[in-house]
Parts: structure tokens; C-alpha cells; sequence
């Protein structure tokens, strides 16, 4: 189809067109001409197009890694949704001071990846590695805590989201605060794009993120942290929540009846339903990990026991594909496990796929796709890499070049001996 007809197509037909396109190739229509600019430049078409990823089958797992193995530029790696190979990675444009700091993913909404370098949230960037944007967030001006920093063991939740209403992307800080009637409060401190500043919000939480953590839980424009409350000096497990439209924290129980002391949990987001997974138990470092899903949000009796898994050579569950699939992480390394390959009782189950080695410890990962989201930040060079094998296998070369250079000069000295 020539140039000429398209430009002879009513807008709404060019824009639906166009939505259906991936962004490497929009950003070169926009140098066509005038008309094709606007409709790529324009708000409405950037929702829309963003709107028709999320619900299509061509996004990435996002997750942070290691630039080489002796090296510590952090890059953004992304993976196939569909077949879960490495497609490219990205190196992650930062400041001299930040360049060897270990990047974290607090999370990924509309394309705009949310990246964080401090123990205490407030060091913090924007990065849409489509359109090489890159925003360094300004910190915020409350302190973490009435007590002093270094006075008190922190506990920082840190989560991602988008408030479709107003078009708003939102940073959410939840720290502890203080100590109060037997119980113990924290503070919420949120970023606002579209203001480019925090705040703080006046009404204290009930309890606190139990741990440095980040939400994994975006559902129903809500999210969702590990966390506990106080209640007469005795702990409950809960998981507290925070809405993005209307900025009100909330609580959700756990599963009744359920055994948490001394057990790792987490809640997470699979197949737009709230789960949590536990740590059931630990054999020789080989965790076994259960699931519960709330197949109702909100409601407590709803909860149900889905599967249980294991035991694993894996620390922890960081995410999960768009079936069955479960990624699970051991220290650097990553791992996947197919519910619909692995039938029940999933009992002795040690290895997955591997997806890669390399990754910066505590691996987070993120659902992605590609956008032209804009978040007002500095054009940046953003340095793309196609997988490489030699790049990933660079360890395994090195331990055989040794082992050859060993093998020489002990042929070498039998060679003289003789």
C-alpha cells in the first residue's frame, strides 16, 4: 500500500492501523510526513497503542543482569514471552556514580520501566528503553523514619503503577515509622509524575512491609507488599495493599489457618488473580514452594491451595509467564518450571530450564512491552545487544582456556623430562 493511499484513509482508520505496528517502526513513519507525526505523536494513539500490547502476545520479561561475568555494568535483559529466549539486552543509561551500582527492577507498566539503586527508596529513575528516555526521579524531602536512618532496621516497600483516569504514572515509598499504642505505623510517601514531585501522605498505615521488597502484586489498580501488624505485641502476617487511583491503603488477609513463622512468603500476581507462595520447607537447600489463589480479591474464604512444588534447587519464585510457566531464581541464575509439562503431585522435581546465568543477585522480573510512552526524561544513546554466545559462555571459555594453558606446560615439562 502506497504512501499516497494511506494518507487518503480517514485518521481513526490510520491510527488503528498503526497501533498494530511495534515501535522501532512507528518511530521511523514519524519521519514521513506532518500527518503520520501527529497521530504518532498524539496522546490518544500512544494510549491506544500501549492499550493493544498489554493485551497481545509480543512483550518480554524484563530482568537485570550482569554486563559480563567479571564486570558490573548492569544491563536490562529481555526475554520472548513465547519462547523465553534472550532477545537483546539493553545497557542501562546512568551517571558515573550509579554505572556499578546493582539496578533493581521495581517494576514495568506501559512500557516505562521504574529502576531503584538505594536500600531506602530514594534513588530512583524512569527509563523507556523504546524510546531511550531516561529520567533520574528527584528524591524525596521526608526522612524514612522519626528515629533516624541508622537507628533502626529499615523496611522499605516499594511499588510501580499507572492511574489510567488521569494518565499518571506513581512511585509509592512505604517505610516504617514509628511505634504507637503497641503497635507499630509506617508513612507513605508517593511520586507523581506529572508533577515531578513527592509527597507525603498524612494518614499513617497500620502495621509495615515486612522486609525491603517491591510490590509483585499489580491487580485491580492496587498494590501489594508482604507485611505484618502489631496487635498487643503479637504478629500478624497480612498483606497490605495501596490504590493508585485514590491513594488508600488496605489490608487482605491471609489464608486461614495457614502456618507462616519462621517460612518465606510473598505475594504475587498469576492469571489476574491475587496468589501468595510459601516456603514450606527446607531439605539440604532445596526448598518446596506452595501456592494459594484468591479466587475472589478481597475475599478471604476464597482463598484455595493450587499446587505445591518441589522440592527445587531454586531460592525463591520472582515471576511467571503467560500460561503455566513459573520462573524461579537461585542466587544468579534463573530457572523455568511448565505446570502443563510437570503433572501433580510435582513431587522431587530439582531442575528446570535454565534461562541464564549472570543475573545480579536478588533477581527481580517484570512483565514489559514496548511503547511510546513518554516520561519527559533526556534523550540518551541506549546500547541494544543481540544475544551472544560467547558473551553468556564467557566464564565457561575463560576455566578452558586455563585448563588448556595448564595442560601445555604440563606437556611441556614431561616433553623436557624426557
Amino acid at each position: 500500500m502506497s504512501n499516497a493511499i494511506l494518507n487518503d484513509l480517514p485518521e481513526d482508520v490510520l491510527m488503528d492501523i498503526f497501533s498494530r505496528l511495534p515501535v522501532k517502526t512507528l518511530l521511523q513513519f514519524k519521519s514521513v510526513c506532518k500527518s503520520w507525526y501527529d497521530i504518532i505523536k498524539d496522546p490518544v494513539f500512544i494510549t491506544k497503542h500501549a492499550n493493544r500490547s498489554n493485551h497481545g502476545n509480543n512483550g518480554y520479561l524484563a530482568v537485570t543482569r550482569r554486563d559480563d561475568t567479571f564486570g558490573s555494568t548492569c544491563l536490562i535483559s529481555l526475554f520472548s514471552f513465547e519462547t523465553f529466549r534472550e532477545i537483546y539486552n539493553i545497557t542501562i543509561p546512568s551517571k558515573k556514580e550509579h554505572s556499578k551500582a546493582p539496578f533493581r527492577i521495581v517494576g514495568s507498566c506501559n512500557g516505562v520501566l521504574c529502576l531503584n539503586v538505594s536500600k531506602i527508596g530514594d534513588t530512583n529513575f524512569l527509563f523507556n528503553p523504546a524510546t531511550n528516555e531516561f529520567k533520574e526521579l528527584p528524591k524525596p524531602d521526608y526522612p524514612v523514619n522519626d528515629l533516624g536512618e541508622n537507628k533502626i532496621l529499615l523496611y522499605i516497600g516499594l511499588g510501580f503503577g499507572h492511574n489510567p483516569e488521569t494518565n499518571d504514572y506513581k512511585l509509592v515509598r512505604i517505610s516504617f515509622c514509628k511505634k504507637m499504642k503497641e503497635s507499630f505505623y509506617s508513612t507513605v510517601d508517593v511520586y507523581s509524575l506529572s508533577t515531578n514531585s513527592w509527597r507525603r501522605k498524612d494518614k499513617l498505615v497500620h502495621g509495615t512491609i515486612s522486609g525491603n521488597t517491591f510490590s509483585k502484586g499489580d491487580l485491580n489498580g492496587a498494590l501489594h507488599w508482604k507485611g505484618a501488624i502489631e496487635k498487643k505485641k503479637v504478629i500478624h502476617h497480612i498483606i497490605i495493599s495501596f490504590n493508585i487511583r485514590d491513594e488508600v491503603h488496605g489490608y487482605i488477609k491471609l489464608p486461614a489457618g495457614i502456618e507462616l513463622d519462621n517460612k518465606d512468603w510473598h505475594p504475587f500476581v498469576r492469571n489476574g488473580l491475587l496468589c501468595i507462595v510459601v516456603v514450606s520447607s527446607r531439605r539440604q537447600y532445596e526448598p518446596r514452594f506452595d501456592t494459594w489463589v484468591m479466587n475472589e480479591y478481597g475475599v478471604e474464604e476464597t482463598w484455595t491451595k493450587q499446587w505445591s512444588l518441589g522440592p527445587l534447587l531454586a531460592r525463591n519464585l520472582v515471576g511467571c509467564g503467560r500460561n503455566e510457566e513459573l520462573l524461579f531464581a537461585a542466587s544468579t541464575r534463573m530457572y523455568l518450571y511448565d505446570l502443563q509439562k510437570i503433572k501433580p503431585p510435582h513431587d522431587d522435581i530439582l531442575d528446570g530450564d535454565i534461562l541464564g546465568s549472570n543475573f545480579v543477585d536478588k533477581i527481580e522480573v517484570v512483565n514489559h512491552i514496548e511503547s511510546l510512552v513518554t516520561i519527559e526524561g533526556t534523550k540518551v544513546y541506549v546500547k541494544r545487544r543481540k544475544r551472544s554466545w560467547f558473551r553468556e559462555n564467557q566464564f565457561l571459555l575463560f576455566v578452558i582456556f586455563l585448563k588448556i594453558i595448564s595442560l601445555t606446560l604440563c606437556l611441556l615439562k614431561i616433553k623436557y623430562r624426557v
